[in-house]
């Protein structure tokens, strides 16, 4: 029998924290209206990294149900009042984006990987990204999460040869060109912020407001 065809590409989802169940008291104690979305910490070498990755979080918080702060306007006032560095925007406390956007909570976004590696037999495409929610009046970390998304690809048939071949001819082929991350980072957004149990519950604008806390635990 034949193998899959070469360069298939095969999303792979891990979520971190699954075993055991997340506690939302703190989250049910504040639940937010609106959420401001700060730059995000770009610790990987990969220079567009933050760039690519802020035209992707603001879509899933709203489908959730929240008001979300345009995410270019608020960059630009930060910059405005001298924070044009996001490690300097996630030292701040919390209290201050409420003072100064009126906004019940700050998401803190950490880009932990978001890279190409060529392993022995293929290629594997990976983001990581970590999330923390704050309440902007107390302080308080109100919901956490930490996904990863990958796109592999390699074995092409034809047994260690054919699959040497494939990797090898994808490995050229990414050094060429520019890999589309966005993807990625949409499905570990999808991962973190959507999934029922471990996500954010329904907003106050998703119908499903007040109807799915069950899923959430106490």
């Amino acid at each position: 029998m034949r193998r899959t065809p070469a360069l298939m590409l095969v999303f792979v989802i891990a979520s971190t924290g699954c075993a055991a169940k997340k506690d939302y008291s703190a989250y049910f104690a504040h639940e937010p209206r609106s959420i401001l979305v700060v730059p995000a910490v770009n610790e990987t070498t990969a220079v567009d990294a933050e760039s690519v990755y802020i035209t992707t979080v603001s879509h899933p918080l709203a489908e959730r149900g929240f008001y979300v702060f345009p995410v270019f306007l608020t960059d630009m006032l930060l910059r405005d009042l001298g924070l044009s560095e996001a490690g300097l925007v996630h030292q701040l406390p919390p209290e201050r984006f409420h003072d100064v956007f009126g906004a019940d909570a700050v998401l803190f976004v950490t880009i932990n990987d978001w890279s190409n590696k060529y392993i022995v037999l293929q290629s594997s495409t990976v983001v990581t990204v970590s999330f923390v929610l704050k309440d902007t009046r107390t302080g308080t970390v109100i919901w956490e999460s930490t996904q990863s998304a990958a796109r592999n690809s390699g074995d092409g048939g034809g047994g260690l040869i054919g699959m040497m071949v494939a990797a090898a001819v994808t490995y050229a082929v990414n050094e060429m060109v520019d890999i589309d991350y966005r993807p990625l980072a949409q499905q570990a957004n999808f991962q973190a912020i959507t999934l029922p149990g471990t996500g954010l519950p329904s907003g106050p604008y998703h119908p499903n407001y007040g109807k799915d806390k069950d899923q959430y635990g106490p």
